[in-house]
């Protein structure tokens, strides 16, 4: 019997599941001495999510992943010529199923594609099956707007749907957050940046061809750090010329086009230099590298995709190499990607569109579901084996979340949280944090202290210490403390103001935040009213016009207040006094002559806003009205008094009488002009007056000089002359006068100035 090809395989490590069988074409005891028999070895993880890969005894022609017996992928190692077209196709154009130079290209989780329309100036998505796709980003021709790109070239989503676009004639990197209409600015002044990818920490890298650097932006965002590259345009080991496509492993590698140098370098992260993987005869723009290392290369003028094996001499065409042309087995790569299912996607520059070649051979499979996996292999002598089996499980989904009782704390009542968790696994680890540093000894499923303060921030951290889980540590939710700001709120009202001294008023506290038991202390002019305590009313009679009354308040509510007290609203109190009304009658006559138009006056206190007065002649009413009473009516020996009646409160009486005027009255029988007058301003007969012309108001006055000059003349009773004429002061002398009293009656005479 030959020697097992058993002998052939090293040792497998610690914590592999692996299994070696063997087959055979003949089974028979007899045949195994003339049959090559082969092997396989089926290794991984057990949890969904993980890479399974395969080691066989012989060369591999393809390989058949089984999920629970069930075909789930074939992989062949055949050449892939007939890609199909899953996005464009349709002509160079700018409708929304067609593309003008379609550049670098992403596939997320869910198997959408992400296309850079380079020439139209926009980032179309492709959702798995769809015929046309849809603009996510740009489309506003070109310019450096925020809603606008010139010549994008690469793009990256990250797990929360926010694309990032390499935008390489404006030297920028820009964010597009899901549904935005246009987008922020993450890095500029970059020279030409092409392409873009994420490592699995959330790191984004830019490849800047200008730059001949690669740069990398921690979780995204600035400030760039140097990462490959940066010694200058050249071939040393330490630096890069022109360099465009890029890819970062899960052991974070930086796989690189190193395109004007015909390379693909590898540069681990940290790394003054890179090492040359794969030398080309020509350019690559893209690559992409599988979980067992294979780099798949975008080879531009070659017209074709090359597989090649890591420290492999050379690459293998996997697709294309049947020169230009727009067949299916035709393209000019500059885009590459692959989805979990092993299906490679290229963008095919000149014949805008996205081909998809499926089922490309890697050796391994990426498992997206829980169940029994294995895989059946068919080796290039034609061996078909069956290897072991690997069982894989879901991952679980840790989740914890906090609340508490009350997010205000102090010292008093101190705040209770609590921690509810999910898939915390069978030893769940708990920890309280205050402002993201470990509580010591905090490890329950609630956390108090009393000496936390307001602004603090709790947060509580679980870790899952079982195989699979999706992440071993989680962090809660956040409640961020506060410090006490609520206070009691007192506000105070009273049934009635403006009110007569004497009459009760009772004042009424509305309170909140105080608890079901506050006590009252009631204040008039800021003095505590020892009869008024710890009761929400508070009557009185006592009080005096302006005093303030308010109430202060003691809270009684079980939890924490910035103050446990509150002073009210001060109410004003309007008291009015008791008064009562006065009233004195008068006349500015001094003489009253029979028929004279006579007004009488009344002079009143505290009589209101609307008091009636009742004027009386020998206390019969003659006129109800105002203030003013006019009549020339008056007998000899009558008397005037007015009844004052108000309708106004607070006072001791609403009706009081005047006093009693008699009146005087002459009848005049001649009206007698005084015969001289001395106008020298010494304030004694400075003016000629007739009182009697009173009782003729249309009396008509002419003063004449003696040689015939008019120097005075009045219509009417109320103008005396006081001896001037135009203004001068008229000589002493005699004067003659003409009196027309009523238009019977005329008097003449002489009068004389003296001064």
């Amino acid at each position: 019997m030959k020697k097992s090809s058993l002998n052939n395989f090293a040792l497998i490590s610690l914590g592999t599941v692996a299994l070696i069988l063997s087959s055979s074409f003949i089974h028979s005891k007899k045949a195994r001495f003339n049959t090559r028999n082969c092997t396989v070895v089926l290794e991984g993880g057990t949890c969904v999510g993980s890479a399974l890969t395969i080691k066989s005894s012989e060369p591999v022609q393809s390989i058949t992943w089984m999920l629970d017996g069930v075909s789930v992928l074939e992989q062949n190692i055949a050449r892939q010529n007939n890609g199909i077209v899953i996005a464009g196709g349709n002509g160079t154009g700018n409708s929304q199923n067609q593309f003008a130079n379609p550049a670098a290209i992403f596939v997320d989780k869910d198997g959408n594609l992400f296309v850079p329309d380079m020439s139209n100036n926009r980032i179309q998505k492709w959702a798995v099956g769809a015929t046309t796709g849809v603009t996510v980003a740009g489309g506003n021709g070109a310019g450096n707007g925020a809603n606008q790109f010139n010549r994008p070239t690469g793009v990256a989503v990250d797990k929360d749907g926010n694309i990032y676009i390499a935008d390489q004639y404006n030297g920028r990197i820009q964010k597009w957050a899901p549904g935005a209409t246009s987008g922020t600015t993450v890095a500029s002044s970059i020279g030409a940046p092409t392409r873009l990818c994420f490592d699995g920490n959330g790191n984004l890298y830019a490849s800047a061809q200008n730059d001949d650097r690669i740069l990398m932006f921690t979780n995204a965002t600035g400030p760039a750090r140097v990462v490959a590259g940066g010694n200058g345009n050249g071939r040393g080991a330490g630096q890069l010329s022109s360099p465009t496509g890029i890819f970062v492993d899960s052991k974070n590698n930086i796989y690189i086009c190193d395109t004007d140098n015909t390379r693909i370098q590898k540069w681990v992260i940290g790394a003054t230099s890179g090492t040359t993987v794969a030398t080309l005869n020509t350019n690559p723009l893209g690559i992409y590298v599988d979980k067992t290392d294979n780099m798949y290369i975008c080879d531009y003028t070659g017209y074709a995709v090359l597989k090649w094996t890591l420290g492999a001499p050379s690459g293998a065409i996997i697709a294309g190499g049947n020169g230009p042309g727009s067949n299916p087995n035709q393209i000019k790569p500059v885009g590459i990607a692959m989805d979990n299912y092993n299906n490679l996607f290229v963008s095919d520059f000149d014949n805008a569109r996205v081909i998809k070649f499926s089922n490309i051979y890697t050796g391994s499979y990426t498992t997206l579901k829980s169940g029994t996996y294995t895989a059946k292999i068919t080796t290039l002598t034609g061996c078909i084996v069956t290897s072991n089996s690997i069982v894989i499980t879901d991952k679980s989904n840790p989740q914890i979340s906090i609340s508490a009782n009350n997010a205000i704390t102090c010292a008093q009542y101190p705040t209770v949280f609590s921690a509810s968790i999910t898939s915390g696994g069978s030893a769940p680890k708990l920890q309280w944090k205050v402002n993201g540093v470990d509580v010591p000894s905090a490890n329950n499923t609630t956390f108090t202290s009393t000496d936390l303060k307001g602004d603090d921030v709790v947060s509580c951290s679980l870790t899952n210490l079982d195989q699979c889980v999706s992440n071993a540590v989680v962090l809660s939710n956040t409640i961020k403390l506060q410090n006490a700001s609520e206070t009691p709120i007192v506000q105070i009202a009273v049934d009635k103001n403006d009110i007569c001294k004497g009459v009760n008023q009772t004042f009424e506290a509305n309170v909140q935040n105080a608890g079901i038991n506050p006590s009252y202390q009631w204040r008039v002019n800021d003095m505590p009213v020892s009869s008024a305590q710890n009761s929400r009313t508070f009557s009185t009679n006592q009080l005096n016009n302006n005093d303030i009354v308010s109430c202060l308040v003691a809270s009684s509510a079980p939890y924490c207040q910035a103050s446990s007290t509150a002073i009210s609203n001060r109410l004003k109190i309007s008291i009015k006094p008791i008064l009562t009304p006065k009233i004195t009658i008068s006349t500015n006559e001094k003489r009253i002559y029979e028929g004279l138009t006579v007004t009488f006056v009344a002079s009143t206190e505290n009589e209101g806003d609307y008091p009636t007065y009742h004027w009386k002649i020998n206390n019969q009413v003659a006129y109800v009205g105002g203030k003013n009473f006019t009549t020339n009516k008056l007998q000899m020996g009558d008397k005037i008094s007015c009844h004052l009646v108000v309708n106004t409160g607070c006072l001791t009486t609403n009706e009081v009488i005047s006093n009693v005027l008699p009146v005087n009255v002459i009848k005049i029988e001649r009206v007698i002009p005084p015969n001289a007058f001395s106008p020298n301003g010494d304030g004694v007969n400075d003016t000629w007056n007739i009182d009697e012309l009173r009782v003729f108001p249309k009396s008509v006055v002419t003063v004449f000089s003696r040689n015939g000059l008019e120097v005075f003349r009045s219509n009417g009773s109320k103008t005396s002359w006081d001896g001037f004429y135009k203004g001068q002061a008229c000589p002493t002398g005699v004067y003659f006068y003409l009196i027309d009293l009523d238009g019977k009656q005329k008097l003449s005479g002489s009068l004389t100035i003296i001064k």
